[in-house]
């Protein structure tokens, strides 16, 4: 499960939009199933998940941008080639060039550009947030604008793994080693090689992002996108609520 947009509704800051009662519910019922392993793969923080999510001692937290599962004293590694260590930190070789400083300079000419969008930092992206814009056909023309001028300077800089996506009222700029999908997929694998694999398998996203989970999954696997954007995945649900509702047949 992703979980901002898929499990959670929006907010018009992500600092809002925490856990409701209704989810901690659902996440504890869901934790009970002996017979049900959950994923939390999210763009959030380890500490956030950590902290919001951490006393359900079943869920795997997945923070996607830190390559880490929270609270579970274990690191999500890179391939070892993809990776340099120093001070006992792991990380992308990607991340030692200069990339960081010249896009956020391009993020802070838009947030001077559109009133009520900011740039949020995280661990291996940098985001611009725009739902709170105060004239949303100017924000929407700026954030074209903004991957436009991303996509030169990866071009010009040479960055060829610096990842440029268009999300809900945001756009993200990345330097990561690997995907959504390709941590579902080694997920899988992981039970397979210990003669334990999953006998079915549900991904649920509603983002970009996620869709690289629905292009990993095999034929078998239920894949569901949340909202009606064009996607890869099978089925389709409404609204986080309706995909609550769905997650609430499974528990019981």
């Amino acid at each position: 499960l992703d979980y901002d947009g898929t499990l959670r509704e929006f907010e018009d800051s992500p600092e809002l939009a925490v856990p409701t009662a209704e989810i901690h519910q659902l996440l504890r019922a869901l934790n009970d199933r002996e017979d049900l392993m959950v994923h939390i793969i999210s763009g959030r923080s380890a500490m956030f998940l950590r902290s919001h999510f951490g006393c359900y001692g079943r869920l795997v937290l997945i923070a996607e941008h830190e390559r880490r599962v929270a609270g579970r004293f274990q690191v999500w590694r890179p391939d070892p080639s993809d990776v340099v260590s120093g001070a006992g930190v792991s990380s992308p070789k990607t991340e030692l060039q200069d990339w960081r400083n010249p896009c956020r300079l391009e993020m802070s000419r838009s947030v001077v550009a559109v009133e009520g969008s900011h740039v949020e930092e995280k661990a291996a992206s940098l985001v611009w947030h725009f739902r709170r814009a105060s004239d949303s056909a100017k924000a929407e023309a700026a954030a074209k604008m903004l991957v436009g001028r991303l996509h030169r300077l990866r071009t010009a800089r040479r960055l060829r793994e610096l990842r440029v996506t268009v999300g809900h009222k945001i756009v993200e700029v990345s330097c990561r080693s690997g995907t959504k999908g390709d941590i579902m997929r080694r997920l899988c694998d992981a039970r397979k090689r210990v003669n334990k694999p999953f006998e079915a398998v549900m991904i649920v996203g509603d983002d970009v992002s996620d869709e690289s989970m629905f292009d990993a999954a095999r034929k078998e696997f239920l894949t569901i996108k949340v909202g009606r954007a064009s996607t890869r995945a099978k089925y389709f649900v409404d609204s986080p609520a309706q995909l609550r509702d769905f997650l609430w047949q499974l528990a019981s």
